[in-house]
């Protein structure tokens, strides 16, 4: 039923197909990385121009003035941080499952293509093959819909956390700095 070619590029394919989930998992690893960085670097400064600030300090009133200027920015900066680490995480994600969709839209392909082939070696069959691909066809159906309806579903719970979180965090620290 199959050829040499027809096995080489099935090999062909999946090496391709496991580098590039290979390298969305690179990639997002690479972000969260880069972002560490970032973060660190940042931490430094800021640590040294606290240090500074809190060296400058003269009086309780200097030291209280200070820990109001620092606290607000350190809830902003944390949200933020939060945020691009949902983003990133979410971007591979949402990657990752661009491939499984192309994966399995494969994989059905190939079965309907396989059922095609057997109905031309065997026609006899080619009722319960109709039938069956009918039944392949409806589960694809069903699958594409349930997968939109859960990516949907998991982005807005994923938003609407985030949201909260924010709106807690902002709302904790007006209440600390008042």
């Amino acid at each position: 039923m199959y050829n040499a070619q027809q096995f080489v590029d099935f090999n062909q394919a999946n090496i391709e197909k496991t580098l590039r989930l290979t390298n969305i998992a690179l990639a997002g690893a690479e972000n969260l990385l880069q972002l560490q960085f970032t973060l660190a670097r940042d931490l430094i400064a800021e640590n040294v121009e606290t240090a500074k600030a809190l060296a400058n300090a003269r009086t309780a009133q200097d030291l209280a003035d200070l820990q109001k200027t620092l606290a607000q920015p350190a809830v902003g900066k944390s949200l933020s941080l939060a945020r691009t680490v949902f983003d990133a995480a979410s971007n591979t994600q949402q990657e990752i499952n661009k491939l499984v969709e192309e994966q399995v839209l494969e994989f059905n392909k190939n079965l309907l293509s396989s059922l095609d082939q057997a109905v031309q070696q065997t026609p006899a069959s080619g009722a319960a093959v109709a039938v069956f691909k009918n039944v392949v066809e409806t589960a694809n159906t069903a699958y594409d819909a349930l997968n939109k309806t859960a990516q949907r579903i998991t982005g807005n719970i994923a938003e609407a956390t985030v949201a909260a979180v924010e709106t807690g965090a902002k709302a904790a620290s007006g209440r600390k700095s008042a």
